[in-house]
């Protein structure tokens, strides 16, 4: 009689306990997933800003002139300004090296020959900045 109630307590423990860890393995796969913040769109005009900030690091300088080349190179009448600024802004950030610099150059020469003059007279602006 007294291994009957054993058993019988055993197995009710038993089902207890199943029913305990499906319930937690069952409330775990409800929980909604984590925020995720969506990355920010990054424009033109919010790469050059990193660049012109002198507070920026050269692996923000190195990620803004790698996206800037890969994604807004063609240069038009209307924008040639904003090159030639941005140009002269990364010659004389502190933070920048002659890599960097000699990489937008050549990037954004191969890329508008047309405009390779200008190109050329706004690095030499910039290095002369640079002093």
């Amino acid at each position: 009689m007294i291994t009957v109630n054993l058993i019988l307590t055993i197995v009710g423990l038993l089902f207890l306990l199943i029913g305990l860890v499906a319930l937690y393995v069952w409330s775990n796969k409800k929980k909604p997933p984590p925020n995720v913040t969506p990355a920010s769109i990054e424009t033109f005009e919010t790469l050059s800003a990193i660049i012109k900030n002198s507070t920026s690091s050269a692996s923000e300088l190195n990620r803004a002139i790698n996206l800037i080349l890969e994604r807004f190179s063609t240069i038009n009448t209307h924008s040639i300004g904003s090159y030639k600024h941005l140009l002269e802004a990364l010659c004389t950030h502190p933070k920048t090296d002659s890599k960097l610099i000699l990489k937008f150059e050549k990037t954004l020469r191969s890329k508008n020959p047309d405009y390779g003059d200008e190109i050329e007279r706004a690095l030499a602006i910039g290095l002369a900045a640079r002093g």
